[in-house]
């Protein structure tokens, strides 16, 4: 740990309800659709006899103060008292399941289980409405049996809103909260009570439930001699629509109709959710990993969960995964990375995703030639703002080539689900961020389609998208070029979606090493592993004719990709066109596909595609140097010409790294990831995109779930 001193996700899956805390000074809170973190002042801790307050150091004000004149009460002179921080001596165990902090005799733990979401179709919607129960479950302990005098613990939390008692749930159970959306709940217990007030301290001195109360929480009475263990359950509910431009709501409401409801099961659950917490940390295969890897997954893991929203639409399940700080709406580009980790534990997840990309937000092009030695030249940063002034692009050589299917960016943000066959990123005449993915989402559908196939063995949905695939295969020969003569294997025209500009790949904010899509090499081994997927799809289906058509479209572009390799360069230049000189690491992202689909033959060095992956060996190895792309802390840097990195990808080409070619990320690299997230992302929780190892953007983000790789290849 380089610090403990850091914001996490704990998160109800599929609730999009989160807990966020961590950060020293900042607060946290509970938030329903939260695209960042909660800011409400959060006090947790003890008091002694003396009335000395001791908290951890999450609470946003170390002295409260106590204004009276606000209500025009002058009786008496404005009160100040002192929180006392819990420092020196204070712990954090970070894992899988578990956040655990430590104090003295003084603990607080959150336990976040990650359980799967069960099937609808093979098991019923019912127990995939109760498997996104929106609760999140907290213990307080505190060791008081060397003490002579009791103590008194507490939590509370001030969202800056009036708080009331929650009435109706039943007789064992004390119930807070703020709105109709959350609440704070726990048994009925000895020393336990309700704490509904400005501050702890007016609560200790009145011992009142105040109707004007803007805190709510709970705090325990704990003898002399004793030793106190108290749960708690932190509730977000939502009924009705909660969407636009497609309507839907929380799928949980079908098992839940009221907050009341929530709490009442979330006690009664209580015992269950905790010892699924607990079975994560004795994961074999997570204690098999070093320390820093262990970190890295469980931070991941967690933000994946607080990003994700299980949704009814018209009575069906729909499953949305929140790109984090942004909020938009399955984005195919984190789709394509998280599978991995879904098809782990959530296959049907993955089709449900795909059918709705393909019965919504799928489309129909035709394709532009760009002018002879037409590319982005320089290593400038694309520019994020969205109000900036488009670079100019040429008028392309041709327009109206055939094209094909292909898929949105995304399928909305914030909540609203845009208009069939749009996406709320996408946007015409650009060449840069915010313009058209096409290709790259014909590539993504593709290899998530492939690997959901080779996970499950699904033969009946693999029969029912057939013509899907066979769609695909003539969009990508296409890409490549309409013009049999003229295929490389590799995509080189851009979507009439374009409107004048350039197509972008999903390293939309980089360089043009890995922004541009038009002759990328990144780009070209994902569609070399895309054939392939093609390939082993159409033999399923028992295509041999459109099977060889994708088998020579692979061997085409392991063909254009190894007779790019340059020798006095000594690696692959990330772009085959315009004197483009910049080295990559994403190059051997690709080879993730048939590592996941365990087709060790194709990336075999004696294999069929044995001169590719020898050439991306000898790439591999000459780019991973300092000069090129190692940051000074051992981190990865993905292209030599940018400081621009993304977490997700390079845990993806790590695995790759070790797995296919025998080279081992050192320990400084993990440890360098690490603190990136630690210290360099201590205000968000997981982020993705760094900037020498301060986040730049893709905060309280999902994608880096690619990390449970190490766990399911050893």
């Amino acid at each position: 740990m380089h610090s403990i001193d850091f914001h996490a996700h704990h998160a109800a899956p599929g609730a999009y309800l989160t807990f966020t805390c961590g950060r020293w000074g900042a607060g946290g809170g509970l938030s329903v659709m939260g695209a960042q973190p909660a800011a409400q002042e959060l006090l947790i801790g003890m008091r002694e006899v003396d009335g000395n307050v001791h908290v951890l150091p999450f609470a946003r004000q170390s002295v409260y103060q106590e204004d009276l004149g606000a209500f025009g009460d002058t009786s008496k002179p404005t009160a100040k008292r002192q929180r006392n921080p819990m420092g020196e001596g204070l712990h954090r165990h970070y894992t899988r399941g578990t956040d655990r902090w430590t104090w003295k005799q003084f603990a607080f733990t959150i336990l976040t289980p990650n359980r799967p979401m069960p099937d609808p179709e093979r098991d019923g919607p019912q127990p995939l409405a109760r498997a996104s129960l929106p609760a999140i479950v907290v213990r307080l302990e505190l060791d008081n049996r060397e003490s002579a005098t009791e103590r008194e613990l507490i939590f509370a939390i001030g969202p800056g809103r009036g708080c009331h008692r929650i009435h109706g749930v039943n007789k064992d159970t004390l119930a807070v909260g703020w709105g109709s959306e959350y609440a704070i709940a726990t048994a009925v217990v000895p020393g336990v009570r309700t704490l509904l007030e400005h501050s702890e301290f007016d609560h200790f001195d009145n011992g009142r439930e105040f109707r004007l109360a803007s805190m709510a929480g709970f705090t325990w009475t704990v003898p002399a001699g004793a030793h106190a263990s108290v749960d708690l359950v932190l509730v977000g509910h939502r009924r009705g629509p909660v969407t636009t431009g497609m309507e839907s709501s929380f799928f949980y409401t079908r098992a839940y109709a009221t907050l009341e409801s929530v709490i009442a099961d979330a006690l009664l659950r209580l015992p269950e959710m905790q010892a699924e917490a607990i079975a994560l940390d004795a994961d074999h295969r997570w204690l098999a990993l070093d320390a820093n890897r262990r970190f890295l997954h469980a931070h991941a893991e967690k933000s994946y969960w607080g990003n994700t929203w299980l949704l009814e639409r018209a009575g069906d399940p729909l499953w949305c995964v929140l790109e984090g700080e942004y909020a938009m709406m399955n984005t195919f580009d984190l789709t394509v990375d998280m599978v991995f980790y879904e098809l782990e534990r959530n296959p049907w997840t993955v089709r449900n995703v795909l059918d709705l990309f393909f019965s919504r937000y799928s489309y129909t092009d035709t394709l532009a030639r760009p002018p002879e030695n037409c590319t982005r030249s320089g290593h400038g940063t694309f520019d994020r703002n969205p109000h900036h002034t488009p670079h100019y692009v040429p008028a392309p050589a041709e327009t109206g080539l055939p094209g094909g299917l292909s898929f949105n960016h995304d399928m909305g943000v914030g909540g609203h689900f845009t208009e069939a066959g749009y996406s709320s990123y996408e946007a015409g005449g650009l060449q840069g961020c915010f313009s058209y993915m096409t290709a790259e989402q014909l590539l993504n559908w593709i290899l998530c389609a492939t690997s959901y196939v080779s996970k499950t063995g699904d033969k009946l949905w693999l029969q029912q998208k057939a013509p899907v695939f066979r769609a695909c295969l003539t969009s990508l020969l296409n890409r490549d070029d309409p013009v049999p003569a003229r295929r490389n294997g590799v995509v080189g025209l851009d979507s009439s979606r374009c409107d004048g500009g350039w197509e972008i790949t999903t390293y939309d904010s980089l360089d043009a090493s890995l922004g541009q899509a038009r002759n990328n090499l990144y780009l070209a081994v994902k569609g070399w592993a895309a054939w392939l997927g093609l390939e082993q799809v159409l033999l399923a289906l028992d295509d041999e004719s459109a099977a060889r058509e994708a088998r020579a479209g692979a061997y085409r572009a392991a063909t254009t990709i190894v007779s790019k390799f340059d020798d006095k360069l000594g690696y692959i230049p990330a772009v085959f066109e315009g004197g483009n000189t910049s080295a990559i690491i994403p190059a051997i992202e690709g080879l993730a596909f048939p590592l996941v689909w365990n087709r060790p033959e194709l990336l075999s060095r004696d294999g069929a595609y044995g001169p590719l992956i020898l050439a991306l060996e000898r790439h591999l190895r000459f780019v991973l140097s300092p000069e090129r792309c190692l940051f000074p802390d051992g981190g990865w840097k993905l292209s030599s010409t940018s400081d621009n990195s993304w977490v997700s990808k390079i845990f993806l080409c790590q695995v790759v790294s070790e797995k296919v070619f025998g080279i081992i990320p050192s320990p400084a690299s993990h440890s360098a990831h690490v603190h990136w997230e630690q210290v360099g992302s201590k205000d968000w929780a997981m982020s993705d995109q760094m900037m020498k190892g301060v986040p730049c953007g893709s905060r309280y983000y999902p994608r880096c779930v690619t990390a449970d790789l190490w766990l399911q290849l050893g």
